[in-house]
């Protein structure tokens, strides 16, 4: 049966998915392989630079990752934030092709949100919403898309990731995000949202699709829940408030955060908040089916 592999060049993860088409879905799971490699650590400046350390450990990441899709029909190597926005991306993009032999493919702001777009498809627990925002939050930018009786009416990609913001505004993230931390954080983000394309209470609807590595990982701790009819926004609130409580320690204790990720937890977590009330959504569904899954039904129909 036919395979295709997606490598997605993420700001804090370099993620591989094998996928395979489904007996109902365009796409479903074979493998999936996730290397932590954060390329978008420190990109503050103006214009941002991915440093050289950096362009080392992800290129080599990316090379690994090949070779574990060596038996795919074919694959596609693709980068969203960090690279589009870093001055120096033809180095990353030389350096990807010197260690592995593929081409790096850019992804534009709106090819990434068609492509999240596409892979909502192949989620059947998602089968019944037809208007609704979602929001992929990952470590570079915010994805917003907003679907209007099953259509998509409107997309843009926000600078909102949670290493960017982490980078520019946190000094100590070992320790809890106190209320001054957090207001930075919170303001940051209206600023951005208000110059936006979307408007104060602009979603279709008052439901959010989350998705992104903040998002599955809050899911997962959660999985105790019943999370079928979704989560409540004060119930996230609250839950968002406790975990910018903790020290990173007790993030992963407590949460079972990844220890690589529960550094920039707390600023994922306000930066979802601001925005869910930004765009007025009351009720939170998950989904892990993002890009890598847009651009796996792409290769496995075309």
């Amino acid at each position: 049966m036919k395979s295709v592999g997606v490598i997605d060049v993420g700001s804090n993860t370099i993620k591989l998915l094998i996928a395979k088409p489904g007996k109902t879905l365009p796409a479903e799971k074979v493998t999936f392989v996730v290397e932590e490699t954060r390329i978008g650590e420190g990109m503050t400046g103006h214009p941002p630079v991915i440093d050289k350390e950096a362009i080392a450990r992800g290129s080599a990441a990316i090379a690994r990752l090949v070779k574990a899709a060596a038996d795919c029909d074919s694959l596609c190597i693709v980068a969203t934030s960090a690279v589009r926005d870093a001055s120096n991306k033809q180095e990353f993009v030389n350096a990807v092709e010197k260690a592995c032999g593929h081409e790096l493919r850019i992804l534009s702001g709106d090819e990434e949100a068609a492509f999240i777009g596409e892979a909502l498809k192949c989620d059947p627990a998602l089968s019944h919403l037809d208007s609704f925002s979602l929001l992929d939050l990952g470590g570079g930018s915010l994805e917003c898309i907003q679907f209007l009786n099953g259509r998509l009416r409107d997309a843009q990609s926000l600078q909102l990731g949670s290493v960017r913001l982490a980078s520019m505004l946190i000094a100590n993230r070992e320790v809890p995000l106190d209320s001054s931390n957090r207001a930075k954080i919170t303001n940051y983000v209206k600023e951005c949202w208000l110059a936006s394309k979307f408007p104060a209470n602009s979603s279709p609807s008052e439901v959010a699709v989350l998705t992104g590595g903040a998002a599955k990982h809050l899911a997962e701790a959660l999985s105790g829940k019943k999370l079928d009819g979704g989560l409540h926004f004060k119930e996230f609130r609250k839950i968002a408030h406790h975990i910018c409580d903790l020290p990173l320690n007790e993030r992963v204790k407590k949460y079972g955060i990844p220890a690589s990720r529960a550094d920039i937890f707390p600023t994922a977590m306000a930066t979802l908040e601001a925005s869910l009330k930004h765009l007025g959504c009351e009720r939170l569904y998950f989904t892990e089916f993002n890009l890598r899954f847009g651009v796996a039904a792409k290769l496995l129909h075309s």
